[in-house]
C-alpha cells in the first residue's frame, strides 16, 4: 500500500463508499494535529463550504459539500500494478478456497463427479499477467502506476471511480503499456495539466484510441479542446455527463480532434443550434452522440438549395438525438437531409403524431437514411413514406406553384418534395375536388311524335311522374296525356331504354347531363 503522507490538493480520496478530492492539508486552531479538508463528489457527505469559526480554509462548489478529516480515516492508497495482482493473480489460497468450495458443492448435491471445467486454464490464464487483455480495477483505491511491464498484451483498462487525479500519472500508466488501445478515466477528477506538460504528456498518449471520460466535472468545450491536445492518436471520445454547454468556433479543436470518429456528449448541455454546427466542422467524425442535451432545435444552413448538401458533418453516418425536446420534427428532418453521407438517426417518436407517422416522415424527408432507430429501411418502406410525404404536403404545394419565389422558398423547407415529384409526379389528383357539385342536370326531352327538342334543368332526383307532370305543361299536352312513356335514348348503343317504374327518380337510371329522354 501508499502511504498517505504528503497529500497535495487536487489529491482524490477515498472514505468509505464516498469520493473526494483534498482543498486543505494543515492545522485548525484550537485543535491538534494535521486536517485534511475534503470536497465532497457527494454533497450529502458534506458538513460545510469550507468554512469553519468564520474561518475559510477551502471553497467547495456545491453548498455544504466539504468537511475535515482525520488522514487515519482515508481508505489505503494502491499502485495500479498492486490492485490488478490483487484481483487477477490466482494463489495458491484462492486455489484452495476453490478446492473446499467445490468438494462442499459436490457434498451437497451429492455429485462427487461434478466439476469446474476449465478452471485449470483460467487459474493458469489469470496467474500469468502476460495473458490479460482487458482488465478493469473499478472502485480500487487505484492512485499510482507501479511497475507495469508484465502487461505486454494489454489493450483495455477501465481505472473509472479510482483515485487517479494527476494526468502524469495517466501517462505513465500509458507509456508503460504500449499495446493499450482503450482507457476508461470515468468518474475521477482530474487537475489541468501545465502547458509545459501537454507535449511531454502527448508522446506518451500516441497509442491511445479510446478515451472515456463519463461523468469527470469537465467544464467546458474550451477545457476538453486543451486536454485533447495530449492525444494524438484520438478516435473515439466518450464525454457523457459533464457540464459541456457551448462548442465554440474556433480552429484549435478541429487540429485537436482531428481524428475523431465517434464523439458522445450524452447528458451535456449542447442544445445551441450553433454549438451543434460547430461540432460539423470536424473532419473526420462518423457518429455523434447528442442524446438528453435539451436540444430544441437543429438548423445547419438557411441558405442551402435543395439539391446540394452543407459543407458540414462531410463524413457523419449517425447521429443520436434522443430525450430531446425537439420542437419541429419535421424541420429537424428536413435540416438532417442536408447531410451528405447520413445513413441512421436515433430519435424518439412524435408523441402529437402516431408512430407510424413519425417513421414516414423521417424516411421519407432524408433521401440517404438507411437505418432508423436500429431497424433497416426497406424499400418499400421508402417508397410508402414517400408516397405519405408527397400527399401530406400537396396543399401546400398548390398553393404556391405558380409563384417562383414561394416555391423555391417551399421546396427549402421540403427538401424531398422536388425529388418524390419526379418519381411520382403531380399530386393534383390526392387533392380533393373543390368545384361546387349541382343537384341539376340539364335533359334533351323529344316529342317522338312531332320531333321537337326542348332543353330543361331538372333536379337529379326527380322523380318519373313529375317529370311527366312537367313535359305535359312544357310542350302543352292536353291534361288527359299525363300518362306517358318515357324511354331513355343511349345514343352510343342506339337503343331506347324503357323507364317504366315512375316511382322511382332519374338517378336510379342512371340518367346524366345532356342525357336525350323520348316521350310518346
Amino acid at each position: 500500500m501508499i502511504l498517505q503522507n504528503h497529500l497535495e490538493r487536487g489529491a482524490r480520496v477515498k472514505v468509505g463508499q464516498f469520493f473526494g478530492t483534498v482543498r486543505y492539508v494543515g492545522e485548525v486552531p484550537n485543535t491538534e494535529g494535521e486536517w485534511i479538508g475534503i470536497e465532497w463528489d457527494d454533497p450529502v457527505r458534506g458538513k460545510h463550504s469550507g468554512t469553519i469559526n468564520g474561518v475559510q480554509y477551502f471553497q467547495t462548489r456545491a453548498p455544504n459539500a466539504g468537511s475535515m478529516i482525520r488522514s487515519e480515516k482515508l481508505t489505503k492508497f494502491q499502485t495500479l500494478q498492486q490492485a490488478i495482482t490483487e484481483k487477477y493473480i490466482v494463489t495458491e489460497d484462492t486455489l484452495q478456497l476453490d478446492s473446499e468450495m467445490i468438494q462442499a458443492v459436490q457434498k451437497q448435491l451429492h455429485a462427487s463427479l461434478f466439476e469446474i471445467v476449465g478452471m485449470e486454464k483460467i487459474g493458469g490464464k489469470q496467474s500469468n499477467l502476460q495473458h490479460l487483455v482487458d482488465v478493469s480495477v473499478r472502485y480500487c483505491p487505484v492512485s499510482a502506476a507501479g511497475d507495469l511491464s508484465s502487461l505486454v498484451n494489454l489493450e483495455m483498462l477501465d481505472v473509472s471511480s479510482t483515485l487517479l487525479w494527476n494526468w502524469s500519472v495517466v501517462g505513465n500508466i500509458a507509456e508503460q503499456i504500449p499495446t493499450l488501445r482503450e482507457l476508461n478515466l470515468s468518474n475521477n477528477r482530474f487537475v489541468d495539466p501545465y502547458e509545459e506538460q501537454i507535449s511531454v504528456l502527448a508522446q506518451k498518449f500516441v497509442n491511445i484510441r479510446t478515451i472515456i471520460l463519463k461523468n469527470c466535472s469537465i467544464g467546458s468545450w474550451t477545457e476538453l479542446v486543451r486536454l485533447a491536445r495530449m492525444w494524438p492518436g484520438i478516435e473515439n471520445l466518450l464525454l457523457e455527463q459533464n457540464d459541456i454547454r457551448y462548442i465554440e468556433d474556433e480552429a484549435p479543436y478541429i487540429v485537436a480532434l482531428s481524428r475523431l470518429k465517434h464523439l458522445d456528449l450524452q447528458g451535456n448541455a449542447v442544445r445551441d443550434p450553433d454549438s451543434v454546427r460547430n461540432l460539423g466542422r470536424l473532419p473526420a467524425l462518423e457518429e455523434l452522440v447528442l442524446t438528453g442535451n435539451g436540444i430544441r432545435e437543429l438548423t445547419f444552413s438557411e441558405d442551402c438549395p435543395h439539391n446540394e448538401k452543407v459543407d458540414l458533418f462531410r463524413n457523419l453516418r449517425t447521429i443520436y438525438l434522443r430525450d430531446n425536446p425537439l420542437q419541429d420534427q419535421c424541420h429537424v428532418f428536413n435540416e438532417l437531409d442536408k447531410l451528405a453521407h447520413l445513413e441512421h438517426v436515433m430519435v424518439d417518436p412524435d408523441p402529437s403524431v402516431s408512430y407510424e407517422e413519425t417513421v414516414a416522415r423521417i424516411v421519407g424527408s432524408i433521401a440517404g437514411l438507411r437505418m432508423f432507430n436500429r431497424s433497416t429501411i426497406s424499400e418499400k418502406l421508402r417508397r410508402d413514406s414517400e408516397c405519405d410525404m408527397w400527399k401530406l404536403y400537396a396543399h401546400q404545394w398548390v398553393e404556391v406553384r405558380n409563384d417562383a419565389q414561394q416555391l423555391k422558398a417551399f421546396f427549402k423547407s421540403h427538401r424531398m418534395y422536388p425529388r418524390v415529384m419526379e418519381r411520382l409526379g403531380s399530386p393534383e389528383q390526392f387533392l380533393p375536388d373543390t368545384r361546387k357539385v349541382s343537384n341539376m342536370i340539364r335533359l334533351q326531352l323529344l316529342n317522338e311524335l312531332t320531333g321537337e327538342l326542348r332543353e330543361k334543368k331538372v333536379p337529379k332526383r326527380i322523380i318519373l311522374h313529375t317529370l311527366q307532370n312537367l313535359i305535359v305543361k312544357l310542350f302543352g299536352l292536353p291534361e288527359g296525356n299525363s300518362a306517358l312513356r318515357l324511354y331513355l335514348l343511349d345514343r352510343k348503343r342506339k337503343v331506347r331504354i324503357p323507364l317504366e317504374n315512375h316511382g322511382r327518380s332519374l338517378d336510379f337510371y342512371s340518367v346524366e347531363d345532356t342525357d336525350t329522354i323520348v316521350f310518346e
